[in-house]
């Protein structure tokens, strides 16, 4: 339903996947089955679909792996991209999802449609070029969408929260202690680079806080604080 209802421009394997995209970020949590729960889902599918976010065309990367080898048939799609957007939804509820007419008009009435019965004729009024084959396409073959876990991001989260801390313990405790464990600071040649081995102590160092020697020297401090397997 979602699909159908997207502009019809661009691939059609990227709107499939936003479409699946746009199931899947309504769909969280525990799902009514009751016909009131099923309505109000079809309808946040529907307001998505209809003024879809830009947002969603970014990292669609599990959802365009989870699609199926075969594509829905373009014959349909075609003809519901030159017609208007409440058209589209109006024909898609009416011939795909199967809803009569006067369901429709509360959907579209649901959706902000001021003029429903006018996007409902205009609907009944769309002829669908015969779809090319005998396959047809079969939502239950979508694959399951496999996102990445959430755990390196929490391990860098973590690493970063621990960097941040040695940074204001270094700053606020003792300077004596700090001093006698921080490593001595040595600036690279300018032209370093060009003699020695490309590794980092070789190269100068740049940017607005390199002459900043006292977050420099805080920097160093707590590298040199962090255990072994953390530098």
């Amino acid at each position: 339903m979602a699909y159908f209802v997207l502009p019809g421009r661009g691939k059609r394997v990227y709107r499939l996947a936003i479409a699946r995209r746009i199931v899947d970020g309504t769909a969280r949590g525990a799902r009514d089955r009751s016909a009131a729960g099923h309505a109000r889902w079809r309808t946040r599918v529907l307001r998505r679909a209809l003024r879809p976010s830009r947002r969603l065309q970014i990292g669609l990367g599990p959802w365009l792996r989870a699609l199926p080898a075969r594509l829905p048939d373009p014959a349909l799609t075609a003809t519901l991209s030159r017609l208007a957007p409440h058209v589209r939804a109006a024909y898609v509820l009416r011939h795909v999802e199967g809803l009569p007419q006067y369901r429709v008009r509360d959907q579209l009435i649901e959706l902000g449609v001021r003029d429903p019965w006018s996007a409902i004729r205009a609907a009944e009024a769309v002829r669908v070029p015969a779809p090319r084959g005998s396959h047809r396409f079969e939502p239950e073959s979508l694959r399951p969408v496999r996102n990445r876990s959430v755990l390196p991001l929490a391990a860098a989260a973590i690493l970063t929260a621990g960097l941040v801390g040695a940074l204001v313990a270094t700053e606020h405790g003792d300077p004596r202690r700090a001093s006698a464990h921080a490593p001595r600071l040595v600036s690279a040649a300018p032209d370093a680079w060009t003699r020695g081995a490309r590794t980092l102590d070789a190269w100068p160092a740049r940017g607005d806080l390199a002459g900043d020697r006292a977050f420099v020297r805080r920097a160093a401090g707590a590298w040199a604080g962090a255990p072994g397997g953390r530098r």
